[in-house]
């Protein structure tokens, strides 16, 4: 692509040359027909005229077709986003850039391996089956492995997240509506988790996402974003909407922590707090200073 918009930019700077000709020939024709003085020169800028005018329709032509392809080739690779959150990929995405080819060589393959991934997964009893997403099971066997990698890898942080008004769903629109609220929450949060961090859930309408060695005040950001990005309600039936709001506690590991169940016990202690002061918002534990927010 690099060399595609190489060309295209000597292709535009050729048009401005073009134009300037043409500019100079319109004048000394005008020169010409006002003195009623036409010679071969007139004629000569007359022809150049209108090969400047062939070569400007010709350059627009060019670009407008390098623009639609780039175009094309960004929408095949959102596509391919997409269907890997969905669980399917295809077999082809075509497109028509090499760089493109290459960037989407690559999501291909990843796409096609995060996918076995999940199979591998479900086959160990490692998924949820409602929500598709890892089990507790696993979440505690990544939180380990965190764990006893943040000497090397840093820190990382810990968001437990309940949905709000959970058991009204399934006392008012029946235990049906229930599960749809926890599929559909889950899809939306994997459509905003960074592919690097975990999301698991926890059981009932508890989820949580492990910041992979991200510190807490980036973790808070994300958080943050995480609350902002999310759709503001879900359809659970035809007909029947509801207003999707969550409470979440944050916490981060400490180096005084002595076990992974440290930062779980922190995150429910700020998810506690959250529910007392209103639902619906965040609420944070520094394990820094031993402080709510």
């Amino acid at each position: 692509m690099a060399r595609s918009l190489k060309r295209l930019h000597t292709v535009a700077l050729a048009g401005v040359l073009v134009c300037l000709l043409f500019a100079v020939g319109a004048g000394y024709l005008l020169l010409a027909s006002l003195n009623g003085a036409w010679s071969g020169l007139g004629i000569l800028y007359l022809a150049a005229m209108l090969a400047a005018i062939a070569g400007v329709v010709i350059i627009n032509i060019k670009i407008y077709r390098t623009i639609g392809a780039v175009r094309d080739d960004i929408r095949s690779l959102v596509q391919m986003f997409k269907d890997v959150h969905q669980g399917m990929v295809r077999l082809d995405y075509p497109v028509e850039f090499k760089e493109f080819a290459v960037a989407q060589r690559y999501l291909h393959g990843w796409g096609r391996e995060l996918l076995a991934e999940r199979e591998r997964l479900k086959d160990m009893g490692l998924m949820d089956h409602l929500s598709q997403l890892s089990n507790r099971r696993h979440f505690e066997m990544r939180l380990k492995e965190i764990f006893d990698n943040r000497p090397t890898h840093g820190p990382s942080s810990v968001l437990i997240i309940d949905a709000d008004r959970f058991k009204q769903v399934n006392d008012q629109h029946g235990h049906d509506a229930g599960d749809t609220l926890i599929t559909k929450f889950a899809a939306a949060l994997r459509n905003h988790v960074r592919y690097t961090d975990m999301l698991a859930r926890l059981g009932g309408d508890e989820f949580c996402i492990i910041y992979t060695y991200v510190p807490l005040t980036k973790a808070k950001e994300l958080a943050d974003r995480l609350r902002r990005d999310l759709p503001r309600q879900l359809e659970l039936k035809p007909g029947v909407y509801h207003e999707l709001n969550w409470t979440g506690g944050l916490s981060a590991f400490n180096d005084n922590d002595t076990k992974p169940d440290n930062v779980l016990r922190r995150a429910d202690q700020a998810l506690l707090r959250a529910k007392e002061a209103g639902r619906n918002r965040t609420a944070i534990f520094d394990p820094a200073n031993a402080q709510e927010s």
